[in-house]
């Protein structure tokens, strides 16, 4: 950070109204729970703005429209803006430090195969390997025990973190993030019966896997390569750890698809479809754009353009709640009956 802040030039920076002193100090941030006097805290729901009037904090950034209860402006200042949330990103980025990268050029210890192509802006970290014909863009980064496999490609200016794998013939686009042990263009899981029933064979995957610019895979999530052709991820969609992406499958832009979700082979997924944590989605189904899949869903089928599904099996959210609220009024309901059959008959 180049200069200290105060309420004042955090609400120029944001574009806020101010309500209160201009001159608190901004030493950093924190929760509203959590927050000193010369900290930041953003207010973006009710229930931080109930928080506020116990907080230590000097300065909050609010939804505008939100009332905040307790607020004295006398002493303490509040930032009014469209979307707490978005005004976070510029504060925090003034004091984000940046990533961690290697040092530029290619380390002791990094093995580059002779004809590879790697840009002289690159870093290439000790113990990252990088194979036969593989590129490295400009400024691209590979931390420590990377691996890109033979004609494998990393864009301008995308990193690949520690012990994550690109697959041969795969391709990183620009400004991509690959986290921590992530594989892109695993072997997809294929296989069938011999003929006599006796074994499993392995069917051969000669496809690859593209990320397309601005994507961002975590740490651990694997996108296994295409049987023929590319399993692809949409420019912009951000993919949480650990998930699953299966043979074939087609991401569209700007997704948004959370942790231990698992997607099946040939699934096609449209532009600006968000995922909750842990949905699993059948083969060969087919997501519209806009759409919205509840946490721990199980989707079986076709989801239309801009609907929200959820439940197990997935359907309609408003008869998978409909349906949840009927489960559980079914225990209370039948227990009179239960009692009913455990009477005697009467006798006639």
């Amino acid at each position: 950070m180049s200069q200290a802040l105060t309420s004042g030039s955090v609400a120029e920076l944001v574009g806020g109204t101010l309500v209160g002193p201009a001159g608190i100090p901004v030493h950093g941030v924190a929760a509203v729970a959590d927050a000193q006097p010369d900290q930041l805290t953003f207010i973006g729901d009710l229930v931080n703005a109930n928080r506020w009037a116990a907080s230590r904090a000097g300065t909050a950034v609010v939804t505008r429209g939100i009332a905040v209860p307790g607020h004295d402006p006398a002493t303490r200042a509040l930032i009014e803006v469209d979307n707490a949330d978005l005004a976070m990103i510029p504060v925090l980025e003034r004091f984000f430090a940046g990533d961690v990268l290697p040092d530029a050029g290619i380390a002791h210890g990094a093995h580059v195969d002779p004809s590879a192509s790697v840009h002289p802006s690159a870093r290439i970290a000790p113990g990252a390997v990088v194979c036969a014909r593989a590129v490295v863009g400009a400024d691209a980064s590979l931390h420590p025990n990377a691996v890109l496999y033979p004609d494998a490609q990393v864009g301008d200016g995308s990193i690949v973190h520690a012990g994550a794998v690109v697959r041969e013939r795969c391709i990183v686009g620009r400004r991509c993030i690959v986290g921590a042990g992530a594989v892109i263009g695993g072997d997809g899981f294929g296989y069938r019966a011999s003929a006599d029933g006796r074994s499993v064979l392995r069917i051969p995957h000669l496809g690859n896997a593209v990320l397309e610019d601005d994507v961002e895979i975590g740490s651990g999530t694997m996108v296994d390569r295409g049987k023929f052709g590319a399993t692809r991820i949409g420019a912009g969609t951000k993919i949480d750890n650990l998930c699953q992406i299966g043979h074939n499958v087609q991401v569209g832009r700007m997704c948004m698809i959370s942790g231990h979700t698992g997607i099946a082979g040939s699934t096609v997924v449209g532009d600006g479809v968000q995922m909750g944590g842990g949905v699993g989605i059948a083969p060969h189904v087919r997501i519209g754009s806009g759409a919205r899949i509840a946490a721990r869903a199980a989707v079986m089928s076709e989801i239309p353009a801009g609907e929200t599904w959820g439940g197990y099996p997935a359907q309609e959210i408003r008869h998978a709640l409909r349906e949840e609220a009927a489960l559980r009024k079914l225990a209370d309901s039948a227990k009179p009956l239960l009692r009913l059959l455990k009477e005697p008959q009467a006798r006639d």
